[in-house]
């Protein structure tokens, strides 16, 4: 399960830094149908596990990763994908605002173009690992 406090702060920094670059972030479920004519990002993410940290310990700690698809245009030339895929990689090892209680952004992983995709566009992935701590608070 990914937090809320995660999902939010994920798509923030990558808005942030997709604004300068002059690109827009889509998320996953409330994207629009048009059709795109310039780059893109799809943002989504994915949680390894969520636990406590020990038995009877009030402080839950889930893990996951936070990917960022930059969608190019098939035809383009590879560097500046790879360019602005740098400048969001940035936005999560040099964080512009403070990060939520809680939350780190760890090790950071590139999923290389795939040349025998289809279409017209091309996938250059960003990856994210983060971990998120807080306080589980017993039922009243």
């Amino acid at each position: 399960m990914t937090s809320p406090v995660v999902w939010q702060d994920a798509f923030d920094r990558a808005t942030a830094a997709a604004i300068s670059l002059g690109l827009v972030v889509k998320d996953a479920l409330a994207q629009d149908q048009e059709t795109n004519t310039g780059p893109w990002i799809y943002f989504e993410t994915a949680s390894a596990s969520s636990g406590r940290l020990g038995m009877g310990e009030i402080v839950d700690e889930e893990t996951g990763q936070i990917w960022l698809h930059l969608m190019a245009r098939r035809g383009t030339g590879a560097i500046d994908a790879v360019t602005k895929r740098k400048a969001l990689s940035v936005a999560f090892r040099v964080p512009v605002a403070p990060l939520p209680a809680g939350l780190f952004y760890d090790d950071q992983g590139f999923d290389p173009p795939d040349n025998d995709q289809a279409g017209n566009w091309v996938r250059f992935s960003l990856m994210v690992d983060y971990r998120y701590q807080d306080i589980v608070l017993p039922a009243s």
